[in-house]
């Protein structure tokens, strides 16, 4: 009903339009009444116009939030409980939190998983964090991708998952800035010799 509103008024103002240029005449010269009802047309479409952005806003900030409260295959309770393992002092614990999160594949876990990656000093725990957001596949994991590509005190090899991430993600290709500072930190030949077709992939 709305958009038939609208469109009636965008009618209105299109067809006075035309008929003035088919005549000649000027704005000005239109009847003060006219002139008034192509304002008022005017301004009731700029109106609602902006009412249905903000609604269209709206319905997409919704969906976005019930989109990554969306804990995947785990109950609610069941994802919070993980997400809380995150911070156990067991590395064996934290890494079985990440994994069950990675295999719900649950949005909800993504902002916990990426603060954890942040902190993580166990390489084996690191990894696992890693492996459990290129699981769920989101792209906020993306710049957490980036800085665990330099995580001090991290091994080549619990790194490299990292940059297994971005290219499961699709992302090397605007990366490969991150990526060369990367390899050019390596020392594990293996894994140099893995990323290396990469770079060379575009045009390193």
């Amino acid at each position: 009903m709305a958009t038939k509103r609208i469109l009636t008024s965008l009618f209105f103002i299109a067809g006075v339009t035309l008929a003035l240029l088919e005549t000649g005449c000027s704005i000005e010269s239109v009847p003060a009444e006219r002139r008034r009802q192509m304002e008022a047309a005017r301004e009731e479409y700029e109106r609602k116009s902006q009412a249905e952005s903000a609604a269209a806003q709206r319905q997409r900030s919704e969906e976005f939030q019930r989109r990554i409260a969306d804990p995947g295959s785990l109950s609610i309770q069941e994802s919070d409980a993980e997400i809380e393992a995150l911070r156990s002092p067991s590395s064996l614990r934290r890494i079985s939190a990440a994994e069950k999160l990675g295999d719900a594949k649950g949005p909800r876990a993504v902002n916990a998983l990426i603060a954890a990656l942040r902190t993580e000093a166990d390489p084996a725990a690191f990894s696992a964090i890693v492996d459990a957001l290129s699981n769920i596949h989101d792209a906020r994991a993306v710049d957490a991708y980036v800085d665990a590509l330099s995580a001090p005190g991290m091994p080549d090899n619990a790194r490299e998952h990292a940059l297994n991430a971005i290219v499961q993600n699709r992302s090397e290709y605007r990366l490969v800035p991150q990526i060369r500072r990367f390899y050019e930190s390596l020392t594990d030949a293996s894994v140099k010799a893995r990323v290396r077709p990469i770079l060379e992939r575009y045009g390193n």
